[in-house]
């Protein structure tokens, strides 16, 4: 890269990191879910305690890798384990992709305008946008997956040692998402019997496979081997019942066909940017036929297309239902795609056409963006409670600290899912080791606050768990607000 490119790259992580951290930490989501996965990094830096797998997947007894984890450590230890400074570090790594996605764009086409719309549209696609705010693992399958194609490519055109790269990023990736190990796996397959006759003219190249298959083995199932072996092989036999169907259930294959589709649809409308599933529909047509036809005569494009389409084939044919970050590893491909559809326009109709295309994609994901972001809307964490903001979690605490006034308390949430304390059980630890308060006991819990986070969807329920049980845990005291939270101060009688 000249100095051109890499100025107008930064320019552009710069602009990505804005649109991707904004109303950072007002609307930060920090759940149940989060609080867990925290505390499994806190033991990792205060107590040394290592783990060899990461967060449980949507299958009882699989989990996926710990990368997260890990890499997770270097902001905790740097800010005390503060979420909103985890939450940038993951966000910087995102926006530092701008540079992987023109690269991997350049490889695959040859023509640097091409790459620079790929890489002006990662920087404003809402999708990727609202992947990048997950406090979670799965995001990390975007720069690793374009890191991956990128080897990947590179490995095509000759250059032999960059298969055991791509053979780590390949490992990398399912270790940010188990499926990956599948889906990357399929793709991979499908893109070596594609240029099986490429590959296999080159001198000396069935030792760097091996040595690439050895490398991939390492860094995908090692840790997953060593988990099992301690623990009598609970991965693998949880995988064995999944496909015999003793465990999860089987769609029929047109239930899954659809399923996956408009699963794919829906993942694909908010990646572009798009207002509805009709034009999401019609755009992914275009790209399709476009790099189909275009395939034909531009030998790397072939790779594009097996990239969005095998993982799709492969979860019709697993029939177990498709879930929206499973669709993760397809982002760069479809900007990629979008990318390409833009400068054929460009090319073979009308320049001012391309342009105003290219315009019109971008305007659709800024408003997205000014749309959706401030009230977190269309962001997968927030779906069931999207008002849940990380500011008033931290006014919470910061109240009952101030209302405790040093006396020994406890406390009980009310949370979705149901009374699952984990994200306030990290976040008071959090909040009172940084100001060097006591911290809540169980033991001690004559003085009580309730936490009880507005249930929107199901109101009732909460209103009867509050006047049958809560109102039973002492007398109320004082009662205050902070955003979608109330705090209610309770004395026990002794």
């Amino acid at each position: 890269m000249n100095k051109k490119i890499l100025l107008i790259l930064t320019g552009l992580a710069v602009l990505g990191f804005f649109l991707r951290s904004y109303l950072f930490p007002d609307n930060l989501f920090f759940g149940p879910e989060q609080g867990n996965d925290f505390k499994i990094i806190r033991d990792i830096v205060v107590s040394h305690k290592y783990t060899l797998i990461g967060p449980k997947t949507d299958i009882g007894g699989v989990f996926h890798g710990p990368i997260y984890y890990y890499l997770a450590v270097i902001p905790f230890f740097f800010s005390g384990g503060d979420p909103y400074i985890v939450a940038l570090f993951f966000t910087l790594i995102q926006s530092l992709t701008v540079f992987l996605i023109y690269l991997v764009a350049l490889e695959i086409t040859g023509n640097s305008k091409i790459a620079y719309i790929s890489a002006s549209l990662y920087t404003v696609s809402y999708g990727a946008i609202s992947y990048s705010r997950w406090l979670s693992g799965q995001p990390l399958t975007i720069p690793l997956s374009a890191l991956f194609f990128l080897f990947l490519i590179k490995f095509l055109k000759g250059r032999k040692w960059y298969l055991p790269g791509a053979a780590i990023s390949y490992g990398l990736m399912g270790q940010s998402e188990f499926i990956n190990f599948l889906l990357v796996a399929a793709t991979g397959l499908g893109i070596f019997i594609c240029y099986y006759k490429k590959i296999i003219r080159r001198s000396k190249i069935i030792p760097i496979i091996i040595i690439s298959l050895c490398t991939a083995i390492l860094f995908s199932v090692g840790n997953f081997a060593l988990f099992d072996i301690r623990h009598k092989f609970l991965i693998s036999k949880s995988l064995f019942a999944l496909c015999t169907g003793v465990k999860g259930y089987y769609t029929s294959f047109s239930q899954s066909f659809n399923s996956v589709t408009s699963t794919f649809i829906d993942s694909s409308m908010d990646v572009l940017g798009l207002p509805n599933t009709i034009i999401t529909i019609a755009i992914l047509a275009s790209i399709f036929t476009i790099l189909f036809i275009r395939s034909k005569k531009s030998q790397y494009l072939h790779l594009l297309l097996l990239w969005l389409l095998i993982p799709n084939i492969i979860l019709i044919i697993l029939r177990h239902g498709a879930l929206v970050q499973l669709y993760v590893f397809l982002a760069v491909g479809l900007l990629l795609g979008m990318a390409y559809a833009v400068y054929v326009i460009y090319e073979k109709f009308s320049a001012s056409l391309g342009i105003f295309v290219f315009l019109l994609i971008i305007f659709s994901n800024v408003s997205l963006w000014f749309m959706n972001l401030p009230t977190n809307k269309r962001i997968f964490f927030q779906s069931t409670q999207p008002d849940l903001h990380y500011q008033d979690q931290l006014g919470t605490i910061e109240y009952i600290y101030k209302k405790a006034q040093g006396r020994q308390f406890y406390f009980q949430s009310y949370t979705i899912p149901y009374f699952w304390q984990s994200g306030w059980e990290y976040l008071f630890w959090y909040y009172g080791t940084k100001h060097n308060y006591i911290l809540p006991d169980e033991e001690h819990d004559e003085l009580l606050y309730v936490i009880i986070q507005k249930d929107i969807s199901n109101p009732r329920f909460q209103f009867d768990w509050h006047k049958n049980t809560v109102e039973h845990w002492g007398t109320l005291q004082t009662s205050a607000s902070f955003g979608t939270l109330t705090v209610e101060e309770r004395i026990k009688e002794r």
